[in-house]
């Protein structure tokens, strides 16, 4: 199927002469035109493979939220941005699932009820860089011989976080530093369509693959989980004094609502805040730098990360301790993918 960029869906519906369809009690009909804002008005800050919608599935429900249809959306349908369908007339709540495929898609396409769409479960691992999960849902009343229209706008499942800039702010003789890789840890690994899962499944946690201490991410046998959305190799020199602005450097991690980071590691693991690790070589030695992100993770916002290294870090074997406020500056702007407010934080 071909790759469409559709950063914002809308679904317009109107009656239209169609043959009746036998299974419809008052004989409605109506199509439904996809369309989308033209791709050099995309989401602000979003990248292509962001924006891309490999494959639209359609739901829409009933007044008592009992399904009247589901569609897959055809490559045809996708360049023509436009699906015709025949339901009832009445009250609809219409559903889109972008890029949903595999068991997840297969739960989705069983559901009977809008409320059980709404439980569908949803792993990260069922994001791709290329492929991000994207919801959207609307009300709208369809009525025979007159026109509805409802507008959609596909929000992504997930939370990016951004690796915006190192600044190397370190004492003279430490010279030049590589900065090594970033990662995310503590990641929230489960949620549902409807974005109302407590989260029970974590990645990275601790800073480690499987939260046994010493089993570092990034050394040597031990590789980050979901690894295409929580790790980024780097490698970047950084000269005294200097500032490197990295480009588009994404991780991506589900909603988190807590707030309060843990401070070193915990054999027994306690939800926590998620956390952004940058891993910086100084004199042949990694040292790791936390940045708690200490506001809610909300879906479908970024949260850009810029650093200013002013003292080491924490060594290897306790990568996780929280870093006392005079050996690093840090700060954190969040907002939504198109447009958003600031905030600070010092470490």
């Amino acid at each position: 199927m071909k790759t469409k960029l559709l950063p914002l869906l809308i679904l317009t519906i109107l009656s239209c002469s169609c043959q009746r369809n036998p299974a419809l009690d008052d004989g409605g009909c109506l199509t439904v035109a996809l369309s989308g804002l033209a791709d050099t008005k995309a989401l602000i800050g979003a990248s292509a493979a962001e924006m891309k919608v490999n494959s639209l599935n359609l739901y829409v429900f009933d007044a008592n939220g009992m399904l009247d249809l589901s569609h897959a959306c055809t490559a045809g349908e996708l360049d023509a941005r436009q699906a015709v369908l025949s339901v009832k007339t009445g009250a609809k709540t219409v559903y889109a699932l972008a890029n949903f495929q595999g068991a997840a898609l297969a739960a989705a396409n069983a559901c009977m009820t809008c409320a059980e769409l709404e439980q569908v479960a949803v792993g990260l691992g069922d994001n791709r860089p290329d492929g991000l999960l994207m919801t959207a849902s609307a009300s709208v009343l369809v009525m025979s011989g007159s026109g509805a229209s409802t507008t959609l706008d596909l929000s992504r499942s997930v939370a990016r976080v951004v690796l915006g800039s190192v600044t190397n702010k370190l004492p003279s003789p430490y010279g030049t530093v590589r900065v090594l890789r970033t990662f995310l840890c503590n990641v929230v690994g489960n949620q549902n369509v409807g974005g109302s899962a407590a989260p029970s499944v974590w990645y990275n946690r601790n800073a480690t693959s499987d939260n046994v201490e010493g089993h570092v991410i990034g050394k040597s046998g031990y590789a980050a989980q979901e690894e295409d959305l929580t790790y980024l190799s780097l490698n970047q020199d950084l000269a005294l004094g200097a500032t490197h602005t990295f480009s588009q450097k994404f991780l991506y991690a589900f909603p988190n609502a807590l707030t309060n980071p843990n401070n070193g590691f915990t054999a027994s693991f306690t939800s926590t805040a998620t956390v952004l690790m940058v891993v910086v070589q100084v004199k042949g030695v990694p040292y790791y730098y936390p940045v708690a992100l200490t506001g809610t993770l909300e879906r479908n916002k970024d949260y850009k990360v810029d650093l200013t290294l002013i003292g080491l870090g924490n060594p290897e074997d306790r990568p996780f301790d929280r870093i006392e406020r005079a050996f690093l500056s840090a700060q954190v702007r969040v907002g939504d993918w198109t447009d958003g407010a600031a905030y600070n934080e010092s470490l």
